[in-house]
Parts: structure tokens; C-alpha cells; sequence
């Protein structure tokens, strides 16, 4: 494990955060679970009927020492349902219908983060990202002030340098608005993952100026949405990825810069360019990708891949714990 992320383990020891996960019909879900008191993150609750939890993880071999929660025994469950009934008022959802989602296990978990029973949730490993987001929408919802849900990924390098890639995994083409929803959430990412102040660089396939396209001028109808809204973090665009990470670079493309050369997070113009960058920096360079990583939740609650490992829920849980809710 790099220095990185074993910083980021022990941050997430120092949380004290209770996380939930809901899929206790993948080994892989109740083997992180097994796995979380000696990695120091806790003893987080399953979701799960039982019995079928319990067949399961004597199936693989694994201790069953933390809880296992059942929806159907949960006595909360009517204020649960009431809670998530006055989030989609607006839908005008019938209460049986209400009453269902409460009891499916994604939704349950989400309603257990946004009441504050539990500090995080972690799904994915069977579940799509859109069944994920679906339910963090529905029970959490957007941070005040960010109307937009996106993704990031902590992209760990060879030589222990982290930064933050974002959006990779969820909006695909994002309005200028948008963009600027994508820099706030990942720039907070980065002070929650990397330990360290945001350098965020809206990237395009032009530096200041560079090429003249509807689609550099969408990244800059993003920088000026975040000069508007005067964020409290360092930000600069368009840039060009050789200019926002090359200090030779990014002195001699973008002088007057403060970002150019020092950025620790890339916002990609759209789904296309992030999905492609991370898979080839994960390939190509040999780095590590945590994610990807909902972001811009009022609580957090983390997507997984449906191909992840034990390793992958473990490194999930712990970036969760560190995100447990500031307010």
C-alpha cells in the first residue's frame, strides 16, 4: 500500500465514523466487513436477511463478528419511510410505494447515512451506478449550494503523488454550470483524500486562448461560473493537461497562472475525456484508481465497481470515514 493511502487508512482510523453496507449477499461485501476491525475502520453493519448472510459467509469461510440489519426487524422503519416520503413529496410517490423503497437495502442504507444512524454507506459491488446514485439522490441529496452528483476517482501514481480526476463515472456532458458543480465538489475531494488545498484546472484541449471551439468555450463559461460564485479554492482554465501538470509547461503556455504547472485536481470537460484518462493512466503509468467516488453528497455515500475486490470496499470505507459529515 503506497504511503498515500496508508495516510489515508489512518485518518479514516482517527474518524471514529460507522459506515453501513448494504449488499450482505456478496462475499466480498462481508469479507470487507470481517476485515474492517484489524484495518483499523471499525466495525461496519451489514444489510441482509440473516440467515441468508450468515449460509453465505460459512459458505466462504468468513467470520461473521459485526452486525447484520434486516429492514424488515428495523422499528425505525416508519420514520424512515416518513423521512424519505418528505424528500419526494414533490413526486408524489403513494406511501406503499415509499414504504418498499424504505425496506430495499440500497435506499435503507441511504436513509440510515441521511438520518444520521450511520456516517457513511458503501454499495456498488452488485448494484449499478445508477441504482446507487438513484438511492443517495432519493435519501441524501446534493451539498447545499451544488445542485449536480459527479464522481471522482483518487488516482495514486507510482511515486506516491496523488491527484483527483473528476468527472470519470457520472455526468457525461456537462453544461458550464455543471463544470462548476464538478471543480467545488472535486476540490473539496481533494482536502478530504489528499490532505491538501485544491489547485483545480478546467481542462480543454486549449490554454488560454489557444484554439477557438464551442467546446473550450464551454470550459470557459465554467471558470467564469466559478469566478462568480467566489469559491475558496485556486482554479484556472482552459488549460491543456501538459500546461496544468508540467511546470515547465505551464510557465511557458500559461505565465501569469498560479495553477498551471502545480494542479493536484483535473476537471475533464466531459464523461469521454475522464473515463479515457483515468483507464489510461491506470494502464499505461502504472498507477493505482480509488473510485470511482460519488462526490457532492450531503453525506457520503460511495459506488464501488461491479469487478471490485476486498481491497477496493476496504479503500471505499475508508475514504467515506473520512468524509464523515463536517457539519
Amino acid at each position: 500500500m503506497t504511503q498515500l493511502l496508508e495516510q489515508l487508512r489512518h485518518r479514516a482510523r482517527a474518524s471514529g465514523a460507522s459506515l453501513v453496507l448494504p449488499e450482505g449477499d456478496d462475499p466480498r461485501i462481508l469479507e470487507a466487513a470481517a476485515q474492517a476491525p484489524a484495518a483499523g475502520l471499525g466495525q461496519p453493519a451489514v444489510v441482509g436477511d440473516p440467515a441468508a448472510v450468515q449460509a453465505l459467509a460459512q459458505e466462504h469461510g468468513i467470520p461473521v463478528s459485526f452486525p447484520i440489519l434486516d429492514p424488515r426487524d428495523d422499528e425505525d422503519q416508519p420514520a424512515l419511510a416518513a423521512y424519505l416520503g418528505r424528500r419526494l413529496a414533490a413526486k408524489k410517490r403513494p406511501p406503499e410505494e415509499i414504504a418498499a423503497l424504505a425496506l430495499e437495502p440500497l435506499h435503507y442504507a441511504c436513509l440510515l447515512v441521511a438520518t444520521g444512524r450511520y456516517d457513511g454507506a458503501v454499495m456498488g459491488a452488485r448494484a449499478t451506478t445508477a441504482e446507487t446514485l438513484r438511492a443517495a439522490l432519493r435519501c441524501v441529496g446534493p451539498r447545499p449550494g451544488l445542485k449536480t452528483v459527479s464522481s471522482c476517482f483518487l488516482m495514486v501514481l507510482p511515486d506516491g503523488r496523488g491527484l483527483i480526476y473528476s468527472d470519470c463515472a457520472v455526468v457525461p456532458d456537462p453544461s458550464p454550470a455543471q463544470l462548476a458543480d464538478i471543480a467545488t465538489a472535486a476540490a473539496q475531494s481533494c482536502r478530504d483524500l489528499l490532505g491538501t488545498e485544491p489547485q483545480v484546472a478546467m481542462l480543454s484541449f486549449s490554454t488560454h486562448g489557444s484554439a477557438q471551439h464551442p467546446l473550450v468555450k464551454r470550459v470557459l463559461e465554467g471558470v467564469e461560473e466559478l469566478q462568480r460564485r467566489q469559491v475558496d479554492f485556486a482554479f484556472d482554465g482552459e488549460l491543456q493537461a501538459d500546461a496544468a501538470l508540467v511546470p515547465d509547461v505551464g510557465r511557458r503556455k500559461a505565465p501569469n497562472s498560479t495553477v498551471a504547472g502545480q494542479a493536484n485536481v483535473l476537471v475533464f470537460p466531459n464523461l469521454d475525456a475522464g473515463n479515457i484518462a483515468y483507464k489510461l493512466t491506470q494502464r499505461l503509468a502504472g498507477a493505482r484508481a480509488v473510485g470511482p467516488l460519488l462526490q457532492g453528497l450531503d453525506r457520503p455515500v460511495h459506488d464501488l465497481s461491479r469487478g471490485c475486490s476486498t481491497a477496493d470496499v476496504l479503500d471505499a470505507m475508508a475514504v467515506a470515514a473520512v468524509q464523515r459529515r463536517r457539519a
